[in-house]
């Protein structure tokens, strides 16, 4: 009777109110249990496990998710001086060669899902389309011929995917120059370079700047830095809140409905997330062996995951967070400028192509 009574109780609870303690509890198994990152995963594992197998309703506000992913964008600002800036035109070449290997990649595992999966090429190539969860379910809803569910489906999934492997993996890499962070004080500079950031983060999603609230911040921050205004470091318990609130909203993309998709269908689509990692998990180690990078850099750089979810783990794990969001920011360009476009162009031959046997 007790028992149920509680469960009622819980049942009750606003529904946001019961994401941040049930995110709070998971953070606290996570650091029982001595799992990296706890923060991030705990929560995360915590709310997707009750939203998919109970029937408790959870919700969480975009608007916590940009609080994390402001000071996510801080600390990764802090990070980006000139001497850091100055060493980015190295990577270039890495840069765009790598992303090229991701294309062919993108095409491989595309075609492989129309014949395994029997969906259409416009709906593979879509779902497979390796980064820009935001950009590609945009891109779908706008699409009559493509299938918005899958589609959001296999992003979501290779998101969560990522953000609980990575973590990992990367464990164990060296640290880096941000070890700085997380040893500030609390004070009033800070909380207005806050407020600004956020200003700065409404300003770059005004001018439809992707992750706005993340870039907003980075290039706020860098303009100080590169002015040689100084700014305060980011206190360790601002991290840990940036991880829950992100953990908490990464936690709950996926829902209960998602789930009906064809056993094919969510087989393949963790297979896809799988060969991703994989091949990230190989070209890292060219990329260190290269650059003679920390292996937390390298693969965090390469994986195609978001880059508000690569920069605060790089930030966690302590990884080169300039060289990680570089390599992330020019994955973002190429997808936008070369992979959605051809998508698009795919997508309308499949359309006229449907059109023309309507009309037959």
């Amino acid at each position: 009777m007790l028992a149920h009574k509680k469960e009622d109780d819980i049942m009750t609870l606003h529904p946001m109110i019961k994401a941040f303690v049930i995110g709070l509890i998971g953070a606290g198994l996570f650091i029982v249990a001595g799992a990296p990152m706890p923060w991030l995963l705990g929560p995360l594992f915590a709310v997707l496990l009750l939203q998919l197998f109970t029937p408790i309703t959870l919700k969480w506000h975009p608007r916590f998710r940009n609080v994390g992913l402001i000071i996510a964008g801080y600390v990764i600002g802090f990070a980006f001086t000139l001497q850091a800036l100055q060493g980015m035109k190295e990577y270039f070449l890495s840069m765009l060669v790598i992303n090229c290997v991701f294309f062919i990649l993108f095409l491989l595992i595309s075609k492989l899902m129309t014949v395994w999966t029997k969906v259409d090429q416009a709906t593979a190539m879509t779902c497979c389309v390796p980064g820009g969860l935001s950009q590609i379910v945009t891109f779908t809803e706008e699409q009559k011929n493509i299938d918005l569910t899958a589609v959001t489906f296999y992003h979501v999934l290779r998101v969560l995917m990522i953000v609980a492997i990575v973590p990992f993996i990367v464990a164990g890499g060296e640290p880096s120059h941000v070890e700085k962070v997380g040893q500030g004080d609390y004070s009033a500079p800070l909380l207005g370079l806050l407020i600004l950031c956020y200003g700065a983060g409404i300003v770059a999603q005004k001018i439809r700047i992707p992750t706005a609230f993340l870039l907003g911040p980075v290039f706020l921050i860098m303009l100080f830095n590169l002015m040689g205004i100084s700014v305060p470091i980011m206190p360790k318990l601002f991290l840990h809140m940036a991880q829950l609130f992100i953990g908490i909203y990464i936690g709950l993309l996926l829902k209960k409905e998602d789930l009906k998709l064809t056993k094919r269908m969510i087989a393949y689509s963790f297979f896809s997330g799988a060969v991703l990692i994989a091949c990230a998990y190989g070209i890292s180690f060219a990329l260190q062996q290269l650059y003679g990078l920390s292996f937390s850099t390298s693969f965090l750089s390469v994986v195609p995951g978001g880059l508000d979810q690569m920069g605060i783990i790089a930030a966690s794990v302590h990884a080169d967070v300039t060289v990680v969001t570089a390599f992330q920011l020019f994955r973002i360009l190429f997808v936008s400028v070369l992979i959605v476009p051809f998508v698009k162009i795919v997508a309308k031959r499949a359309e006229r192509k449907l059109e023309k046997s309507i009309n037959v």
